[in-house]
């Protein structure tokens, strides 16, 4: 531990302390995470020096309350961001079937696309990919979509593989 943090941790009861304790494990390429109320360092613990550990142990109480507050703010944080959605969307122009956001390759095979591993990404069944010919080039104008096909179709929210 660098003499500068220290001269920093030789005051008592810094609620700086915590924050700097966290930051110079996390800069040791460990980190600190609250398991049952308890804090747990998860990583490679061989590179924290013995006196790091024994500060660690005598700012205990102050670490604990360090991640308290920080998870909760991070679920505060979560709270105001809306998760993206995902799913196809019909061209109404062309007929075309465009994904976005970020479905799921199970999903979308699900749907009848197949993944091109030429173009690196998954295709819309044909006549409906966007690189498929317009149906004006086709003779008798080529296949259509039905009518009551959506004209946006998402990926159903998985709340558990969040």
């Amino acid at each position: 531990m660098s003499q500068v943090l220290r001269d920093l941790f030789a005051r008592d009861s810094d609620p700086f302390q915590a924050s700097f304790l966290v930051k110079e494990i996390e800069s040791l390429g460990a980190h600190i995470v609250l398991a049952d109320e308890q804090p747990v360092i998860r990583g490679d613990r061989s590179v924290i020096s013995p006196d790091l550990l024994v500060r660690l142990k005598e700012n205990r109480a102050l670490i604990i309350e360090h991640l308290k507050e920080q998870a909760a703010h991070s679920a505060e944080r979560m709270e105001g961001i809306e998760q993206e959605r995902s799913g196809i969307r019909r061209d109404m122009e062309t007929g075309k079937l465009h994904v976005f956001g970020n479905p799921s390759s199970q999903w979308l095979m699900a749907q009848g696309w197949e993944w091109d591993k030429h173009r690196r990404r998954f295709m819309a069944p044909y006549p409906f990919d966007r690189e498929d010919p317009h149906p004006s080039c086709m003779i008798g104008g080529g296949p259509k979509l039905t009518d009551d096909y959506p004209e946006l179709m998402f990926e159903p929210q998985n709340e558990q593989a969040a």
